[in-house]
């Protein structure tokens, strides 16, 4: 008995450690942990922010780049089209949680400097690994595609009306299901246009 208490007692230690170590990891050694960084691949000679973000993104005459993206349309092309590669632009999510982190900020920052240089209406749908009911599934994946939206409305300013909110569940996989991995590229919010 005492044996099986001592294997509990190093076991939940050595879990907390981990998850401890995993909150102040610094994938790309910029200075702040990867759970606050909204630029997680900044190079590590940049001085960043306390978001770990370059202070702005300008080109040589000092104009701000806007962002090209590439997204699918609700009519199975691509918008604008012409364009030929997919941007990989998603939101991610902790398990069974729909707040927005802010390392995603970068992400969404990026959709609404875009939003801004157009004038399209985007779907936002939302999804969510394999573990839980469908019917759970289902409505975490809608709330994740509404706190999107509500960050790009608050934050962002733009107008309610140029979004709709779908959640998918778990019936739309980008990876295995099987896997720690998988399960987090699974838990998303994605981007579609909307053409009419």
């Amino acid at each position: 008995m005492m044996a099986k208490l001592a294997r509990f007692l190093i076991m939940t230690t050595f879990l907390s450690a981990a998850a401890v170590a995993k909150q102040w990891q610094d994938s790309d050694l910029d200075g702040v942990p990867d759970l606050k960084d909204a630029c997680a691949d900044t190079p590590a000679e940049v001085v960043v922010d306390a978001r770990g973000c370059h202070k702005s993104v300008v080109n040589k005459q000092s104009i701000v780049v806007q962002p090209n993206l590439c997204l699918r349309a609700n009519n199975a092309e691509h918008y604008p089209r012409g364009c030929t590669e997919l941007s990989s632009l998603a939101v991610r999510f902790e398990f069974a949680r729909a707040e927005v982190l802010i390392s995603q900020h970068q992400a969404i920052e990026r959709l609404a400097r875009w939003l801004n240089s157009t004038n399209v209406a985007l779907r936002l749908v939302g999804h969510t690994d394999a573990v839980g009911g469908d019917r759970f599934n289902r409505q975490l994946s809608l709330q994740r595609a509404e706190q999107v939206k509500k960050v790009l409305v608050e934050q962002f300013g733009l107008h309610a009306s140029r979004f709709q909110v779908a959640g998918v569940g778990s019936t739309e996989p980008i990876a295995n299901n099987g896997t720690g991995q998988g399960r987090e590229l699974n838990r998303r919010v994605e981007f579609l246009v909307i053409v009419q």
